[in-house]
């Protein structure tokens, strides 16, 4: 099972570089394949693969919602992931 998690970071105007620390604790998570930070409503996305939704349950909300400066995410299932070329 796939999903990709969108990730809303708190503002830390005040420490430098905040985003990229919490998006590199998220990274390192179990599951997590991909990481990558965002221009837009949301600051990151992360791909996670794990073989049940339940697995990826817990890993948003007991672990991803737990990190400081997480203020949101957004998890969005992948159905078909193929490549149109």
């Amino acid at each position: 099972m796939e999903a990709y998690v969108l990730v809303k970071i708190a503002t830390q105007t005040d420490v430098c570089g905040f985003s990229r620390s919490v998006i590199e604790k998220i990274g390192n998570m179990k599951g997590v394949e991909k990481a990558h930070l965002l221009f837009g409503d949301f600051d990151a996305i992360f791909k996670i693969s794990m073989p049940k939704i339940h697995d990826i349950e817990n890993t948003v909300m007991e672990e991803i919602h737990m990190v400081e400066g997480v203020e949101s995410t957004l998890t969005l299932l992948c159905v078909d992931e193929k490549v149109i070329e």
